[in-house]
């Protein structure tokens, strides 16, 4: 089921732009995205070279500092932030969407077999979830060598010629969580930390 944005829009997820999509997307973080939120956005415009370039925006920005926040949060590095970010990337523009192909929703446009709605849009619980099938996958932390797409593909599970979008989407998820790294030192202390809707 799409959501009413969607349909007022007359648009399908496949069809939605990165500049779109944070008009019809719920929140990922509670006030809502930051001032550095709107720097680290133009930073990485600078950086990036495929969907994303030029599309970041601090709403998006907070999403992708949500994921990787969480990524290391649950006590995993970079590169498991950089399969992440890929996936998000591919799946929804860096997006917390409402709606979806079928059913799925949020960052990751998990279906309904992997939680509830208010689960799904919760980027902090939809990372979590994203990151154990992932280790399910991948035992033994084997995802730590294996290349980002192939991980990022094998956890969502498209039709085979979509597979290799995520290994597109690869070079600039780790300029991603590189700048949000970088960034992330000098981003002064919040009085609450971020986390889901």
């Amino acid at each position: 089921m799409l959501s009413a944005a969607f349909l007022a829009l007359g648009l399908v997820l496949t069809e939605l732009q990165p500049a779109q999509v944070d008009h019809v997307a719920l929140p990922c973080v509670q006030p809502g995205p930051t001032a550095h939120d709107g720097d680290t956005a133009k930073a990485l415009n600078k950086q990036l070279g495929t969907k994303m370039r030029g599309y970041m925006n601090p709403y998006n920005t907070s999403c992708a500092r949500v994921v990787v926040e969480s990524v290391r949060k649950a006590g995993l590095d970079d590169h498991a932030a950089a399969i992440a970010i890929a996936t998000v990337i591919v799946e929804s523009s860096i997006a917390n969407l409402d709606g979806g192909m079928g059913d799925s929703v949020g960052l990751f446009q998990q279906r309904a077999s992997w939680g509830s709605f208010a689960q799904r849009t919760d980027p902090v619980w939809a990372t979590g979830k994203f990151l154990a099938v992932m280790r399910q996958f991948y035992p033994n932390d084997s995802w730590k060598t294996a290349p980002i797409g192939d991980v990022a593909a094998a956890v969502q599970r498209p039709a085979a010629k979509y597979r290799h979008r995520y290994g597109v989407e690869a070079g600039d998820a780790v300029k991603i969580v590189n700048e949000l790294r970088a960034q992330n030192g000098k981003r002064p202390p919040s009085s609450k930390e971020s986390g889901g809707r």
